[in-house]
């Protein structure tokens, strides 16, 4: 007996050893959705997939300084630009995987449009860096609103930082990504921006640490099964970010 408990426990450490693990640096608004579809990729996998998640611009700044992640997944196309200038992302490699769009949230009911943000201060994520911030200042922008409203904006390190200050009721409103909302109780999207606004919002995911684990990953992120979450989860399917 005490062999048989010896020996299943040997066998126990050498698969827990064995199994791979892959570190990925993801994009705060995709955490939900992103923790589920690991779980569904370890089912098939002799692997262990584990999550940091932060603002785009944090993480990329980690992995630019060497930070040991297997593979960051972008808000953005611009921090992608980066780490392959950096040469710490392989050059025209990276794949979309999902999209979004960008709304107003509150928990108000007014029909007011947009113009809820000149009512009160409201919340966005910081526009110099965090992706969701520039696409909402770009929306701004083109909408010719932007220096109307900037007075009145305040800038979160993320959009679920931005999120929690409207669901906290800190702020009347903010501006976040559509799947930020998703299983919301108290806020809804008060407005969605023309998806002509800013430029198509799009994640995307590169391999930083090259492995067939990590390709095969990457790759797992575009299947039906990932996509599915996604889309259940309040993100575009990559037959609808094809089509913008």
């Amino acid at each position: 007996m005490f062999r048989l408990l010896t020996l299943c426990l040997f066998l126990c450490s050498f698969s827990a050893q064995a199994a791979e693990r892959l570190l990925v640096f993801a994009a705060a608004s995709q955490k939900d959705a992103l923790e589920e579809i690991g779980m569904q990729y370890e089912a098939i996998c002799n692997c262990k997939v584990v999550f940091s998640f932060a603002a785009t611009s944090t993480l990329a700044r980690q992995v630019e300084a060497g930070a040991p992640a297997d593979i960051f997944i972008s808000a953005n196309q611009g921090w992608i630009d980066w780490l392959e200038i950096k040469g710490r992302l392989p050059a025209n490699e990276s794949a979309v995987v999902a999209g979004n769009r960008l709304v107003v949230a509150s928990a108000a009911r007014t029909k007011d449009s947009f113009n809820i943000l000149w009512r009160d201060r409201f919340s966005m994520a910081d526009p110099q860096s965090v992706p969701a911030g520039i696409y909402a200042k770009e929306a701004l922008q083109h909408m010719g609103i932007w220096q109307k409203v900037k007075p009145k904006a305040v800038f979160a390190e993320n959009v679920r930082v931005a999120l929690k200050q409207i669901e906290r009721g800190d702020l009347l409103s903010g501006i976040t990504y559509q799947s930020d909302l998703h299983g919301q109780k108290k806020l809804h999207a008060h407005f969605i921006f023309p998806e002509n606004s800013h430029a198509p919002i799009q994640y995307l995911a590169g391999v930083v640490k090259e492995s067939a684990e990590a390709k095969s990953f990457v790759q797992f992120l575009t299947s039906q099964p990932a996509q599915g979450v996604f889309v259940r989860f309040g993100f575009l399917s990559l037959s609808v970010v094809n089509t913008q």
